[in-house]
């Protein structure tokens, strides 16, 4: 081939080329690339879908954790206040239990001393042991009786007969008004001012019931107001309306 010839042979070799179509396995691989790159893009717009749901299960499973652990709370305190009232109304009972008890007892050992002048002109003036009080009055009198320490001392009454109504009415004008006595009688400022007697139910009868002696007094306002009985239907004191903590009986001395 002379020169020239081989060029221009190249080049023409070189347009054949140009003119004809693309190869098609030149095609399927850059379909094939493009594919990849779709289905990478969907995969990672699924992959971040799928974090925000993990994070917004994440934040529901704490709100809802939150919201039981706040209820359990609230739970504990109400039964926290519930059985501290219990504890306090335990304590109220128990208070006022003893209270009525000790009134019982003073009924009690002044009967005793009362026997006891009327059989021997003598009393221990309220001290001492009871029972054995009640023994000694059982063998002055030589009987011998049975049941409780109350019984005991009401069948000694019976035997001793009008003597203890008359030990007794001699003992009234010192005991009976001291029990009646108020913060107001006492000549104590109560800081209230004094109520009509029609609103007071008498100086010595319970302000609510009228018939009963006023012997127990309302705490912390210290008002001796109310009967035993009536004294248990009420948590509020009758005549100044303040709230009662408990009833107790004066300790005149």
């Amino acid at each position: 081939m002379r020169p020239g010839q081989k060029e221009l042979f190249a080049a023409s070799t070189h347009l054949a080329d140009a003119g004809r179509p693309k190869s098609k396995t030149r095609t399927a691989n850059e379909l094939q690339g493009g594919f990849a790159w779709g289905s990478h893009s969907l995969l990672a717009r699924a992959a971040a879908e799928l974090r925000a749901q993990e994070e917004r299960a994440a934040q529901l499973a704490a709100e809802q954790e939150a919201a039981r652990r706040a209820e359990r709370e609230a739970a504990e305190l109400a039964g926290a206040a519930e059985r501290a009232a219990l504890r306090e109304d335990a304590e109220l009972a128990e208070a006022l239990r003893r209270s009525e008890v000790d009134a019982e007892e003073e009924a009690l050992a002044r009967r005793v001393s009362r026997c006891e002048e009327a059989v021997s002109s003598e009393s221990t003036g309220g001290g001492g042991d009871l029972p054995r009080r009640v023994e000694r009055l059982e063998a002055s009198l030589g009987a011998a009786t049975e049941g409780s320490l109350e019984e005991r001392v009401g069948a000694i009454e019976r035997l001793i007969g009008p003597e203890v109504g008359e030990a007794a009415e001699q003992h009234l004008p010192a005991t009976e008004p001291l029990a009646a006595v108020s913060l107001a009688d006492a000549g104590l400022d109560t800081g209230r001012p004094a109520a009509p007697e029609s609103t007071m139910g008498g100086e010595t009868t319970c302000i609510v019931c009228f018939a009963r002696v006023k012997s127990h007094a309302a705490v912390p306002c210290g008002h001796l107001c109310a009967c035993g009985p009536c004294s248990e239907l009420m948590r509020e004191c009758p005549y100044c309306r303040e709230p009662v903590m408990m009833w107790m009986v004066p300790r005149p001395v």
